[in-house]
């Protein structure tokens, strides 16, 4: 973030993002902005890259600093100065160098009511098998005010199919019955034996997530569009679990670390 950005008068939405409630109150359709070549920091916006909210601060893994230690990963802060307080992380899951595994941990405020607990939780998001062989990215995480945990996944999606306005993902909200998925000795993917079959009409797509990165100037990194009435559903904490790894996809995406090659052996490898 530069010192002209934090220092300049900021529009409607650069107040921190914690207003109306713990998590604040989110715009169903959201862009990242930022020179991604840069690689030290983007902003969260809305409708437009002058409508920022938050400020998303990469971090390369050397610091050491909690939550995410050494691993290579990105804060988004509670505003758009670095200063501002941590609202969420995610990263790698293990520590270190571990170039091709798209494994992820996300650090996320605990449900605790007391709105002045710091503690974080850990949440995965994991790469499995996906439809029409290839590779999905799953996580769970507490919906509505019953706090059920509920299982969702990102498919990779072309513009145009299923309604996406660009080549992406969709996020799809899993039934029940979902498949289960395990991993050959091979380090390739395997359906497991005891699964059956996903049945038509058993999951409902919540979200779409396309890549922009248009020339010249690849600073309009990637739009988020929640499905209409899905945040308010699902609750803030769900819409701020699909924020998150919907950056870290990104993040994966601009390093080729999303085809399903490179998954294979980045699970063959972080297994040894």
């Amino acid at each position: 973030m530069s010192k002209h950005q934090e220092i300049e008068a900021p529009p409607e939405h650069d107040k921190a993002l914690v207003t109306s409630s713990r998590y604040g109150s989110l715009p169903s359709t959201m862009n990242v902005h930022g020179q991604w070549t840069k690689w030290k920091s983007m902003n969260l916006c809305g409708a437009s890259a002058k409508d920022r909210l938050c400020l998303i601060e990469m971090q390369a893994g050397y610091s050491g600093k909690a939550p995410l230690g050494m691993r290579t990963g990105f804060l988004l802060r509670n505003g758009m100065s670095t200063k501002d307080p941590l609202l969420v992380a995610a990263g790698d899951e293990s520590e270190g160098l571990h170039a091709f595994n798209p494994d992820g941990i996300v650090f996320l405020p605990s449900p605790d009511p007391n709105p002045k607990s710091d503690r974080m939780e850990k949440e995965v998001l994991r790469a499995e098998p996906g439809t029409n062989n290839d590779i999905a990215f799953h996580f769970s995480i507490e919906v509505d005010e019953k706090e059920q945990r509920e299982e969702f996944a990102w498919r990779k999606v072309k513009k145009g199919v299923d309604q996406a306005k660009r080549n992406g993902f969709k996020l799809v909200w899993l039934s029940s019955s979902k498949q289960t998925t395990q991993l050959s000795g091979s380090g390739s993917f395997q359906q497991s034996a005891s699964s059956s079959p996903p049945l038509p009409g058993d999951s409902e797509t919540v979200a779409f997530l396309g890549w922009v990165m248009a020339l010249p100037s690849m600073t309009h990194a990637f739009s988020l569009d929640l499905v209409d009435g899905q945040s308010c559903a699902l609750g803030e904490r769900w819409t701020l679990m699909v924020i998150v790894t919907a950056i870290r996809l990104y993040t994966l995406h601009v390093k080729g670390r999303t085809s399903k090659f490179v998954v294979e052996i980045g699970k063959k490898t972080s297994r040894k």
